[in-house]
């Protein structure tokens, strides 16, 4: 028998869209057969994702959208929603991070790491809860970090905010369950994207960071993309208020 995971007639929102895990998870919603608007700062790199996901067939539009704003975050799922007629999923994939030691962070630093990776979660759950609720049904996937559960070196303001995510996926998934909203969160162990690259450089490189790793190897964009997709799906439907670390064995926390 085969096991497949069919998204058909369901449309997805991806932030962070234009690249790395995002773009990845947004080429995977999409091939699985959903609707996807791919949300980014920057708007050249979302409509290039967007159109290779329909040279694949698939429905998709882009958006730029600081998800710190609120007025702009409506705007975003309300658009997706006038579109392609619901708003089923939500994947909050956007992230800022400054790699710098603590002593040397500035109060801007904090703002835009809290404020993307933290604020702007928040933001776009909010301004998708709505329509969710209205439907009875939706399924909201945050991205979060081994940054934020166990802590880790010069990414102080980044594990503050994804330490924040984390009691912000399990408070409302307590809240939204109510209305048959899901809530979960996948927390990536050090993944190949263009973003990662100055964190693995700063750390001495990968042939050095994956002997920390029990797989031996570091992640790839496809490893986050295949969980999201999991969670997004009817496979995960009793699951929520959940994080699940995709991390090779580097840590493992309950």
């Amino acid at each position: 028998m085969t096991v497949s995971i069919d998204l058909s007639g369901r449309t997805a929102i991806v932030t962070g869209g234009a690249s790395g895990i995002g773009r990845e998870t947004a080429l995977q919603l999409a091939r699985a057969g959903a609707r996807v608007c791919v949300a980014d700062i920057h708007q050249h790199g979302a409509e290039s994702v967007s159109a290779e996901i329909r040279a694949i067939g698939a429905e998709s539009f882009a958006t730029e959208v600081d998800i710190r704003d609120a007025a702009a975050a409506e705007r975003a799922v309300t658009s997706t929603a006038d579109r392609f007629g619901s708003v089923d999923i939500l994947v909050n994939s956007a992230a800022a991070w400054t790699v710098k030691p603590f002593d040397e962070l500035t109060t801007e630093d904090y703002d835009r790491d809290i404020g993307v990776s933290l604020i702007g979660t928040m933001t776009m759950s909010r301004a998708a809860y709505d329509i969710m609720r209205a439907q009875h049904r939706g399924v909201v996937v945050n991205l979060i970090s081994d940054s934020g559960r166990v802590g880790e070196r010069y990414l102080v303001a980044y594990g503050a905010a994804k330490a924040g995510v984390v009691g912000f996926t399990k408070g409302f998934a307590l809240e939204a369950a109510r209305y048959g909203i899901r809530v979960n969160a996948v927390s990536p162990g050090t993944t190949k994207t263009p973003g990662a690259t100055p964190v693995i450089d700063h750390w001495g490189g990968e042939d050095r960071i994956v002997k920390s790793y029990p797989l031996r190897r570091l992640g790839e964009p496809i490893d986050q993309a295949n969980a999201i997709l999991f969670l997004c799906s009817d496979m995960s439907d009793w699951v929520t208020g959940q994080v699940l670390s995709v991390n090779g064995g580097f840590t493992m926390v309950d």
